[in-house]
């Protein structure tokens, strides 16, 4: 599976009051030929551009995200660039520039939905900007492939080995993946993972050296390694990080200062474990790593609502905590603690089991209309019952409140009978229904039994199949078949665990396909409760 390249150009400079920083930060999500879409390219983007103004210190006004752009926009932008630099280095002031681009790439070039542009295109242009320093950060499959056109060859691990083969001054370039390696992304973190641990690196996590702000340096150390250890067990594999660099009078060159920032979440020294903060109004993971004894580790977080769940040894801590200013720490004592990997293996929530079938028992009265009417017309007397069947359905989840599928299902009406003088006329009909699923499940919480539990409402048409039947005084059998539309909706209360779940509903059906000879066209259905178990894959 084809994952993505990014530009990023991580130049931040704070170590120069004279120097204006600019940046080009750019994400595309559309695939080229015989590529999938990417999810999250154009939200890192986005991302990236907030946290340079947030803790970068980049006027907003320089900060220029471009999202979805084809290769000649992406040329008037870096146009558009090289003239601002430009105009800053006659008046005799020194220019950094950030670049960053997530999507798709070739070894050769970036894809921009159906064109391409070339990487030595792209590092032609980017280096003809003026700037006294130039940080490219690529977050894409054969990333690492950009520095090569310049003549670079990585070292096996891209580890700081390769950065003697850049020749020029005042450049940085920060690769998510090798020239022939996949980049990722993560569902959970709704971002990819090279981008997300670079932007947990640069809140603070990535500060080695506890001075308040994170170097070239320290984001590449903290994001190869995080980077590494999350993408080793995925189907692809593990990932490499490569930078590139030459930055000769440069010193140590500053991307973000986070002890600038005005909230902050300490993860004190003693703790251990695996730490993922969430933003609990934006339903959006903030930041996600691994936390070893010893250094305490502060991520700079915007002021609002945060839940920081610790994975350590077999138990989970949920800790929420409110940041309105300055550090709130995460102090475990006065976490809710639960335990995790032993109910996990025996039937607790276990994530990943997106396949769910369901068989569901469906009984109500059928619905009166003209056709029914007829039959009453002719003598025949309703039978005394409900309608009854079942539905047999396959769903995948797709979202995390959203499952398509798609359902069969089969409900028979009891027998209407016409008294004569031998054994009474017995008519009956049944409806099979084919068609696609919609289901939309709100949990009634976030953890344990209440979030495996939910309200859902869903909605289903497709092709009904009409069939009659009736027997006369001598048991013969005349049987009848109609075709039609069909759909179905309905709503109610279910719990999903891991294997095996249930539902207890309400549901309406409506198939008009049974006709008769006076043209009275029956619409089998009605209003049916609805019970349910299902079995997760």
């Amino acid at each position: 599976m084809i994952r993505r390249l990014v530009f990023l150009g991580l130049w931040l400079a704070a170590a120069r009051a004279h120097a204006d920083d600019y940046a080009l930060v750019v994400g595309s999500n559309s695939g080229g030929p015989g590529q999938i879409d990417l999810r999250y390219s154009e939200d890192d983007a986005r991302r990236v551009g907030a946290l340079l103004v947030e803790l970068g210190g980049y006027p907003a006004d320089r900060v220029d995200v471009v999202v979805h752009p084809t290769p000649d926009q992406l040329r008037d932008r870096l146009a558009q660039l090289g003239e601002r630099v430009t105009g800053e280095l006659a008046a005799g002031r020194q220019s950094r520039v950030f670049f960053y681009y997530s999507g798709h790439a070739r070894a050769a070039a970036i894809d921009l939905g159906a064109d391409q542009l070339p990487l030595g295109e792209l590092r032609q242009r980017l280096f003809q900007v003026p700037a006294t320093l130039t940080v490219v950060v690529l977050d894409a499959c054969q990333s690492g492939a950009f520095s090569r056109i310049k003549g670079a060859e990585p070292a096996a691990d891209f580890s700081f080995n390769s950065r003697q083969h850049l020749g020029a001054s005042g450049i940085a370039v920060l690769a998510s993946s090798s020239g022939s390696e996949l980049s990722q992304e993560s569902e959970q973190l709704r971002s990819s993972y090279f981008t997300h641990h670079l932007l947990v690196g640069l809140r603070g996590a990535g500060d080695a050296d506890h001075d308040g702000q994170v170097s070239i340096d320290e984001a590449y150390r903290y994001a190869y390694h995080q980077t590494l250890i999350a993408t080793a067990s995925t189907a692809v594999g593990g990932q490499h990080v490569s930078l590139e660099v030459e930055l000769k009078g440069h010193g140590d060159v500053p991307l973000t200062f986070p002890r600038a920032a005005t909230a902050a979440i300490e993860l004190p020294g003693t703790l251990e474990g695996q730490a993922l903060v969430e933003d609990r109004r934006a339903g959006a993971v903030v930041a996600e790593t691994y936390k070893a004894r010893g250094q305490a580790v502060r991520i700079a977080v915007a002021p609002g609502d945060y839940r920081v769940l610790v994975r350590h040894g077999g138990v989970m801590s949920r800790c929420d905590l409110q940041t309105t200013g300055g550090t709130a720490v995460v102090e475990l004592d006065r976490c809710t603690t639960e335990p995790i990997a032993i109910a996990a293996a025996k039937g607790g929530d276990e994530p990943g089991r997106r396949l769910r079938f369901e068989v569901v028992g469906v009984v109500g009265a059928e619905r009166k209309d003209g056709f029914t009417d007829t039959l009453k017309a002719f003598g025949y007397q309703p039978g005394k019952g409900l309608s009854g069947g079942l539905t047999v359905s396959a769903l995948r989840q797709v979202e995390r409140r959203l499952w398509l599928g798609g359902f069969g299902a089969l409900v028979g009406a009891p027998d209407w009978t016409l008294p004569t003088g031998r054994q009474p006329l017995r008519f009956s009909w049944s409806t099979a229904t084919l068609g696609p699923l919609v289901r939309a499940v709100q949990p009634l919480g976030d953890h344990g039994l209440a979030g495996r539990t939910g309200v859902y409402a869903q909605l289903g048409a497709g092709v009904g199949l009409g069939s009659t039947q009736l027997i006369d005084q001598d048991d013969h059998t005349t049987s009848q078949h109609f075709t039609g539309w069909a759909a179905t909706m309905g709503a109610g209360l279910r719990l999903d665990g891991a294997r095996v779940g249930g539902s207890l509903g309400y549901q309406f059906d409506y198939a008009p396909v049974i006709h008769n000879l006076t043209g009275d066209t029956h619409a089998s259905g009605g209003h049916r409760l609805t019970v349910g178990v299902s079995c997760a894959y």
